[in-house]
């Protein structure tokens, strides 16, 4: 017969040994990695309660000057979350080519269930963390900006779930 402290750090051993699936983490605290490049995206809440920005995230890629800022907004004209990559963007009252000046990438994310195959929208704030992301036409965008034009290799469209922070 098992003792209890044998059972307990059998069951906890178990728990360790599973991985965190991305169904269990909010999208907001979710990080992904792309395969090639180990490019990092890692969520963060949005800024603020009144904000027309749905998400917020960073964009880490080794071997270039600094990480990025993105955000997604919804946009109700064509229902649907439109994120942008963006460097060093001017705050406050800014004109659509100052925007676009700065901007890296700009396009509609998409999640992707690894089980199912299911593509939808990317999620809101509280809701789960997909599988994987899929950024249509980001590689060759970053690979034509003044970032990518200094590394080797530029990252795909495809980010893949890897946990879960605080």
């Amino acid at each position: 017969m098992l003792g209890l402290r044998t059972v307990s750090g059998t069951a906890i051993s178990i728990l360790l040994a599973q991985p965190l699936m991305a169904a269990d983490c909010p999208i907001e605290r979710a990080s992904y990695m792309e395969a090639e490049t180990k490019a990092q995206l890692r969520f963060r809440t949005a800024s603020g309660e009144n904000t027309p920005v749905s998400n917020g995230f960073t964009l880490v890629i080794k071997g270039a000057a600094k990480p990025l800022d993105g955000h997604v907004i919804y946009d109700a004209e064509i229902e649907r979350p439109v994120a942008m990559i963006m460097n060093n963007c001017p705050e406050g009252d800014v004109t659509g080519a100052d925007l676009a000046a700065c901007t890296i990438w700009k396009g509609i994310i998409y999640g992707v269930d690894k089980v199912t195959g299911h593509v939808d929208l990317l999620p809101p704030e509280g809701t789960s963390a997909p599988d994987s992301l899929l950024f249509p036409g980001f590689g060759p965008a970053y690979a034509q900006s003044e970032f990518g034009k200094m590394l080797e290799t530029a990252p795909w469209d495809v980010f893949e779930y890897k946990g879960c922070g605080s």
